[in-house]
């Protein structure tokens, strides 16, 4: 029953992510709030950037605080999470001017670090509902129900409020009230659906406490480093590298689909909601395979087929409907990489430690984020969005050839 209760927090922050950085409330902000889509993007690139920063900067130091306290990990996602469906709900008051393009990037600012803040804790918390036999199945599950539950929240929102002529509550489409209302529908699925999973783990899961006095950065440095790299450090270095391609196939998908294979913006959702369909599936079996043979085999076929897949977008597919064929494929094999990464990170380290270990993996997430998209993008702004596409394959080859040397079956190693 943990299980499904931990997998709600997946379907529940999805909404998050789909409706306010993904599709309807970033386009709004562009092209409303500002009134120029290019420097709108910027923007709301910019902040997320800054927000990235943020993120690796604070969470080894929140997940250290959190493996003090016996809750400390999930009071902290409490809190984040309530602080996000806050923030969230005040998208509202953002009206079709330029007069709020600080505010909007504000509540942008804020609503994102806490929803990557309780990402951190979430993550951590996976051990608490899992052993070693099942934790692939366990986490692959949860990444699964996020992904679905992208689709009904995402239509609803569409064909609801912001697609029809006629909009519920009488909300004036001239003043975009109805695509401004969106992100309290957002705010709403979080709270409901987090709410079973918050309650459950603070009320029926036990926890261990690791308060040995040791400074945090004597800690977070003796988890990655004992004279030589420990596996842990091994594996955050592996993941800083890949994850820099995974940032750019997930954002900046629908502008190449648009640019190079004249997508329209029905034919993007249309592919969104496949993708995220096939990326269900693709998690699911990913996760029972991570069960069966390792992590580390997991990431490293993830890796050789997304990389083949960069190859076949960036100089084979000349047609809508081969590049829709290789994003199906792209979308099977996402979520997995995804799934695996959270699963070795939670072999590596012991319970107590799980709330400094998942501060590190947020910080080798972030750090170093901002290097794919700014390869792709020089690359798209020098030569073309093919090569911009394809300059970004380099991260994950050195990505797999970083994963060569960490070990296949790792031990927890705690802090000390």
């Amino acid at each position: 029953m943990s299980k499904l209760f931990y997998a709600l927090y997946d379907l529940a922050n999805s909404a998050y992510t789909i409706i306010i950085v993904t599709f309807i409330t970033s386009a709004y902000f562009a092209n409303h709030i500002v009134g120029n889509p290019q420097l709108g993007a910027a923007y709301w690139q910019w902040t997320a950037g800054v927000c990235g920063i943020l993120v690796a900067v604070t969470g080894p130091l929140l997940g250290n605080i959190a493996d003090k306290h016996s809750k400390g990990k999930i009071n902290l996602l409490h809190i984040f999470t309530i602080l996000c469906v806050l923030f969230t709900s005040l998208f509202w008051f953002a009206k079709p001017s330029v007069d709020y393009i600080w505010y909007a990037l504000i509540i942008f600012l804020v609503s994102n670090y806490c929803y990557e803040a309780g990402v951190i804790f979430y993550n951590s918390l996976l051990k608490n509902c899992s052993n070693e036999n099942n934790i692939g199945k366990t986490s692959g599950f949860a990444f699964a129900l996020g992904y679905i539950g992208c689709v009904p929240v995402l239509l609803f929102s569409l064909y609801v409020f912001v697609l029809p002529d006629i909009v519920p509550f009488g909300l004036d489409k001239n003043k975009f009230e109805n695509i401004r209302f969106v992100p309290i529908i957002a705010a709403i699925w979080f709270l409901i659906f987090s709410y079973p999973m918050i309650h459950y783990f603070k009320h029926r899961v036990e926890y261990k406490v690791n308060d040995d006095g040791v400074p945090v950065f004597q800690k977070l440095i003796a988890l990655i480093w004992k004279n030589k790299f420990t596996t842990t450090g091994k594996f955050l270095l592996a993941r800083m590298i890949y994850s820099d391609a995974l940032i750019v196939l997930v954002a900046g998908g629908g502008v190449y689909a648009s640019g190079v294979f004249g997508f329209t913006s029905e034919e993007l959702l249309k592919l969104a909601i496949f993708a995220n369909l096939v990326a269900f599936v693709g998690v699911l079996i990913g996760g029972y395979l991570n069960d069966k043979f390792s992590s580390k085999i997991i990431i490293l076929i993830c890796i050789a087929v997304l990389t083949l897949c960069i190859f076949y977008s960036s100089i084979i597919a000349q047609t809508k409907t081969q590049f829709f064929c290789n994003v199906m494929v792209i979308s099977l094999f996402i979520g997995s990489i995804q799934s695996a990464s959270r699963v070795m990170m939670t072999g590596l380290l012991k319970s107590e430690d799980q709330g400094s270990g998942f501060g590190l993996f947020s910080f080798s997430g972030r750090i170093t984020a901002f290097a794919g998209p700014l390869l792709a993008g020089t690359m798209t702004f020098f030569f073309s969005q093919r090569i911009g596409l394809l300059s970004i394959s380099i991260f994950f080859i050195i990505g797999f050839i970083l994963m060569l040397f960490v070990d296949k079956e790792p031990k927890s190693e705690k802090i000390s």
